[in-house]
């Protein structure tokens, strides 16, 4: 029987009988499933959602704008939205009410997750659906749309009610929030519930740059003249205080204000001492004490999930953003499964595929008796569908694919680390020696790659890791030195984030899911609040006052786990053993809204720890650095954590420039913050006055 639309045009028929309209979210999926079903059924594009709540005043409708809460588009006392269809999509949403007047037939096949179930809801809503049927599939292949075609369901209620509450709460967090930082920071700010938390793991990050002081350490090391020859270290140091000997001190000995980590007893040598010893060590015999060989195994990582993929795609030089894009255009192409997914898990096909592409590339003997089903350490994972792998059950090496560019490299990755997941361990021995000198310890350890199991797929490898190849010793075996030059070196500031290692975080974290940490990503560097240096996120003046009035203010917007535990709210939701209205009421009513209500909407200060008596403070005209009744306009181009002492008195008179080599410096600030050497604690520390003595 047709479904009648109101509103809607005459009804007309499909010609040669093309009766079932399926509607997918966007335009390059719509063709790609048209060629693959074929005569009998109009494919069509939603471009999205088709309603969501309004964007501007002029969007809420008429019977509304009196109401004192109109402006959110929700009422938060019962949180029913208003949900209006934008301009932008109303040519779409006449098309598609035309186009379902005429069939027999509408399948709602719009993504598996909660936006996609939400997307064909409004979809239903707007068609007058009053039982809509979802057609859902994870690779667009003819094999899963025919399967799929076979198996529809009715639409999921609970995951369009868990995308509702999200869509709520963050209109109201943002909705709410952001006034009190146009008042407090001053500008167009926005604050987010994902984004505010991302942003605060970020500022921490960089305030512990900036209160960093580096210690100085010394590395004595020698060459080893066998064949083929190998470096080792001075570990310890006896002497007649410490005849046992002391372990000389290392980075890890240090805390980050520069001083050695409680109860640690090393031994700090001078220059002095640490030149003595390297010229001691220079043309002796060191005997060897021990040789311990072991074997180790490394095994193959699982397929790539959301998180996982964006990771990698730092290898490609793609931000998040660039590899989800990629991801979506394979995806829409049919060559890759759907992109948003916690699971690593593959189907019994996809096991039996990537095992059979292993034995084609390198022979039977390249996998294991058994598949490798790998399973998600994610406690807050939800929409666990399978792993992010090749589509269908006949792969396509990536140089038969036609791709090239950022989607070339994006299939390629996907499949050799789905292929390499079926693959053999990796196997190494690990030599670890021991050797004296006098009153010296030196040690020595390489990694000899024995059988290359899935690193046959996933890189070129020669016989040999970065480890040095050490040569067969055995105890009691004296064999001749060369010393390097000492080497003083400093320990490093935390480095800051990268939009990869920020996903890993969140992840962690239970920050977000992983349909949103591109668009997080992408946020933060739009509202300025962040900016990359290099491939690392550096936090401006703005993102920094932020993150401290909301710290202030509304803590739980900033605090990982309550963050975590709305998640986890949102999939109590999604799975039916809570309630929209629950949910909202928890961490709304009774969470968030009264902490915003009391909030003050005073204008933040934050001291800078690395710059003496200096701090950043938020004025109506931006942000001020201040120091001793001394303010002035801090340059938008200034990351704060980056100000040296010169040159925030530059700031400070007036008569700072922007330099060409600032991204020079910056590169080098990620390793030691400016204007932090001199500022150095003085330590406790255990200095040894003997010279080096032979046993």
């Amino acid at each position: 029987m047709a479904v009648t639309t109101p509103g809607s045009v005459p009804r007309r028929r499909y010609p040669e009988g093309m009766a079932t309209l399926v509607i997918v979210e966007s335009p390059a999926k719509a063709r790609k499933i048209a060629g693959l079903l074929g005569a009998g059924f109009v494919v069509r594009a939603s471009l999205g959602h088709v309603r969501d709540l309004p964007g501007s005043k002029m969007e809420i409708p008429e019977r509304y704008r009196a109401e004192p809460w109109a402006h959110l588009g929700v009422n938060p006392e019962t949180f029913a939205p208003i949900y209006v269809v934008p301009a932008s999509k109303r040519s779409t949403v006449k098309e598609l009410r035309q186009l379902a007047g005429a069939a027999d037939r509408i399948l709602f096949a719009s993504d598996m997750d909660r936006e996609g179930e939400a997307i064909s809801y409004h979809l239903s809503r707007l068609l007058n659906v009053e039982q809509p049927t979802r057609m859902v599939f994870t690779e667009i292949t003819r094999e899963a749309l025919q399967a799929a075609l076979q198996s529809t369901r009715p639409l999921d209620l609970n995951l369009v009610a868990a995308q509702e509450a999200r869509r709520v709460i963050d209109r109201l967090v943002g909705y709410e929030v952001s006034p009190l930082l146009w008042s407090s920071v001053g500008g167009k700010l926005s604050a987010g519930r994902v984004q505010s938390a991302a942003l605060m793991l970020l500022a921490q990050r960089e305030m512990a740059r900036m209160r960093f002081r580096p210690a100085t350490f010394w590395s004595v090391r020698a060459d080893v003249l066998t064949r083929p020859k190998f470096t080792a270290t001075v570990t310890h140091v006896r002497s007649s205080e410490h005849p046992q000997g002391l372990p000389i001190a290392r980075a890890g000995d240090y805390t980050p204000g520069g001083v050695l980590k409680p109860g640690t007893q090393v031994l700090e040598m001078t220059g002095e001492q640490v030149r003595a010893l390297s010229a001691y060590l220079d043309g002796r015999e060191a005997t060897v004490t021990a040789v311990d060989v072991t074997e180790t195994r490394t095994r193959p990582a699982p397929p790539f999930i959301t998180s996982t993929l964006q990771q990698a795609g730092g290898r490609l030089n793609l931000s998040a953003k660039g590899v989800m894009d990629a991801a979506q255009r394979l995806y829409e192409g049919g060559l890759i499964t759907y992109m948003r997914t916690d699971s690593p898990a593959l189907s019994d096909e996809a096991l039996t595929e990537a095992r059979r592409e292993a034995t084609r590339l390198f022979g039977p003997a390249a996998v294991p008796a058994q598949p490798r089903q790998y399973a998600t350490r994610n406690p807050n994972a939800q929409e666990a569908h399978e792993a992010i792998r090749p589509a269908g059950t006949s792969w396509r090496a990536p140089a038969a694919t036609g791709l090239s560019g950022a989607d070339l490299d994006v299939y390629t990755l996907i499949y050799q680390r789905t292929v390499a997941s079926q693959m053999l361990d990796a196997v190494f021995d690990k030599t670890v020696v021991t050797l004296t000198c006098g009153a010296a310890t030196l040690g020595a350890q390489g990694r000899v790659l024995k059988e290359a199991g899935f690193l046959h797929l996933l890189q070129e490898d020669d016989g040999e890791t970065d480890d040095q190849r050490l040569p067969a010793l055995q105890a009691g075996q004296r064999v001749p030195l060369k010393a390097r030059a000492p080497e003083g070196k400093k320990t490093s500031a935390p480095t800051r984030f990268t939009e990869a290692t920020l996903v890993q975080a969140m992840e962690k974290a239970g920050i977000g899911r992983p349909s949103t940490y591109a668009q997080t990503l992408s946020t933060l560097q739009t509202r300025a609040y962040v900016r990359l240096t290099g491939r690392h996120l550096a936090v401006t003046a703005v993102g920094l006052l932020v993150t401290t009035y909301l710290a202030r203010q509304v803590p739980d917007v900033m605090q990982n786990d309550f963050t975590a535990t709305m998640e986890a709210g949102l999939d109590d939701v999604a799975a039916g053993t809570s309630t929209r209205v629950a949910y909202l009421t928890r961490f709304w009513t009774q969470g968030l809204a009264p902490t915003i209500r009391r909030a003050s909407r005073e204008a933040p200060s934050l001291p800078l720890p690395h710059l003496n008596g200096t701090r950043l403070r938020a004025t109506a005209g931006g942000a001020q650095l201040v120091r001793e009744g001394q303010s002035a306009p801090l340059p938008d181009e200034v990351i704060p954590a980056d100000l040296d002492e010169a040159q925030a008195d530059a700031v400070l008179q007036g008569t700072w420039t922007a330099k060409k080599s600032r991204a020079g410096r910056a590169a080098r600030a990620e390793a030691t913050p400016p204007g932090t050497v001199s500022s150095r604690p003085a330590r406790k520390s255990t200095r040894s006055s003997a010279k080096p003595r032979r046993s």
